[in-house]
């Protein structure tokens, strides 16, 4: 796995697998984050989160979820970069939703997640 580092913060990660897990997130514009489903999976990369409104693909998004045991939340800026829809599913072992991808995820942030899928014993999903 590769970043792209500007500072303190990650501008590009190349590829990274998503573990199985379950959290609560909150999504929408910057100005509101006004909807709320689950994530799936997880990666310091993106999530995929479980909806029946998925947005169209290269949406941008400002998402926000907590980690168990943490009291910081993990927020940043991500685009869909693909749906699993109804009539188009791609990956049949998720569900109806969109998979998002991460953009200027923090240093700090993306050793919270990787303090989390260690300690949680997380396996690769993909």
């Amino acid at each position: 796995m590769r970043y792209i580092i500007s500072g303190n913060t990650v501008l590009e990660q190349i590829y990274e697998p998503r573990y199985k897990t379950r959290l609560a997130i909150y999504y929408g514009s910057r100005e509101q984050r006004i909807m709320t489903d689950y994530a799936v999976n997880v990666s310091t990369g993106g999530v995929f989160i479980e909806t029946v409104k998925p947005m169209p693909v290269d949406t941008v998004l400002y998402v926000e979820f907590m980690l168990p045991a943490t009291d910081t939340p993990i927020a940043c800026k991500s685009m869909v970069a693909w749906t699993n829809e109804p009539g188009e599913m791609h990956s049949s072992d998720l569900p109806i939703g969109m998979g998002l991808q991460f953009f200027g995820l923090s240093l700090e942030n993306i050793h919270a997640i990787r303090d989390f899928i260690d300690e949680s014993g997380l396996e690769p999903t993909w």
